[in-house]
């Protein structure tokens, strides 16, 4: 849908008003613009309750993403097909700015089309760029897709038969959509929609795209007007809003966009919106520690660690974490070996320890605590503190 596309409006009693309401176009405050994106975008897709007022506000800040030094992929994922994942990228298609919907681009088409139209990219499909081993052409692709989430990033590439060469901008607005989880490069700098099946009370219209494309309309066009209206003022919201305490230097960057955006056209509802991005972020970081199985080692070291013991000997480290129901340590080949090498990244090493039935190799309980307050979260370490201090269980 191209900006230019006449806005499809109905009329009463003499005045333009939207699709399917009484109310009139001119009339729409720039919070009612807001409530308009969120109920409209409800109307066809279940969404979690936190993501309901990101997800409006993703949209509306899609207009004018040139504000930002960084803007925030959208990230839908799964744990099977027909979570709404698809149909959300489809009413995202008529509400964001330049939009474009498909699967699979190769990575030439990919930069060339970035440049040439600064689109809002809905990707559907992109379960191949969190393959281990993934493919020379998916592995371009995912180097593009992690530079253009900074304002002025480029990709160089030589011209076709010749050595001339030539920078490509990358930056622009994308949406993901996959089973499972995104790679962790694309995951760090995204907000997660997590994406269910429908419960047996939920209920949501039938989607048909020509009747939605045009009660979106008059909405997307409001939206376009309005954010150009405002835009310096957006701009200013950005540039001086204050720290955001409650989420981490990532997070906080990735939500800034949405914070300024939500400044400016609808002020009442910041507090929402806090809400909102501290349990979506609570929830990406609980995602990140079972994706990663390094950073899993380090949650369950800390939850399993033994009451009152500062020293944990290997073997006695393997036999518990082997133990531990529901987990992989029990699938997989864990042995000291690859303990070790899993835990030296983060500073975490074997140390001989002297005990009353000799000498031991072993891990101290400060070294385990420091590291998964860096990594995991000091709000998570407390486990074995409590244990230590307490002796309680």
């Amino acid at each position: 849908m191209s900006a230019q596309s006449q806005v499809q409006v109905e009329f009463r009693n003499g005045r333009e008003v939207l699709p399917g309401t009484d109310i009139p176009i001119g009339d729409l405050t720039s919070g009612a613009v807001v409530e308009r994106t969120k109920e409209f975008v409800c109307r066809y897709v279940v969404l979690p309750p936190a993501a309901r007022l990101p997800v409006a506000l993703w949209a509306i800040a899609t207009h004018t993403f040139e504000s930002f030094d960084a803007f925030p992929y959208l990230s839908l994922s799964s744990p099977t097909p027909r979570c709404g994942k698809t149909r959300l990228l489809e009413v995202l298609e008529l509400l964001c700015a330049r939009p474009w919907r498909g699967t699979a681009p190769s990575e030439a088409a990919l930069f060339r089309f970035i440049e040439e139209r600064q689109p809002t990219l809905l990707l559907d499909e992109v379960e191949s760029l969190g393959q281990r081993k993934a493919s020379e052409r998916d592995s371009a692709v995912l180097a593009i897709l992690n530079a253009g989430y900074k304002k002025g990033q480029t990709v160089p590439r030589c011209k076709a038969n010749s050595h001339e060469l030539q920078t490509f901008r990358v930056y622009s607005p994308k949406a993901f959509a996959c089973i499972g989880h995104l790679p962790p490069t694309l995951s760090d700098r995204s907000i997660i929609v997590p994406m269910q099946r429908r419960g047996p009370g939920e209920r949501v219209e039938r989607f048909r795209f020509s009747r939605a494309q045009r009660e979106a309309e008059p909405i997307r066009h409001q939206i376009g007007e309005g954010v150009k209206a405002v835009a310096d003022e957006i701009r200013e919201a950005y540039l001086n809003l204050p720290e955001l305490p409650f989420l981490s230097d990532r997070d906080e960057e990735i939500f800034s966009p949405l914070f300024a955006v939500c400044a400016v056209l609808y002020p009442s509802r910041l507090g929402e919106l806090s809400e909102s991005a501290q349990a979506l972020c609570a929830a990406k970081t609980s995602d990140t520690v079972d994706d990663s199985l390094s950073l899993r080692l380090l949650d369950d070291l800390m939850r399993l660690w033994p009451e009152g013991e500062l020293y944990w000997a290997t073997a006695d480290m393997l036999t518990a974490l082997k133990s531990e129901p529901e987990s992989p340590w029990s699938e997989m080949e864990l042995t000291a070996r690859r303990l070790a090498r899993m835990l030296r990244p983060f500073e975490i090493v074997a140390r001989n320890i002297r005990t009353d039935y000799g000498v031991k190799k072993g891990y101290l309980l400060e070294s385990v605590k420091v590291a998964h307050s860096r990594y995991i979260g000091p709000e998570s370490a407390t486990s074995a503190t409590s244990r230590e201090n307490t002796g309680g269980n």
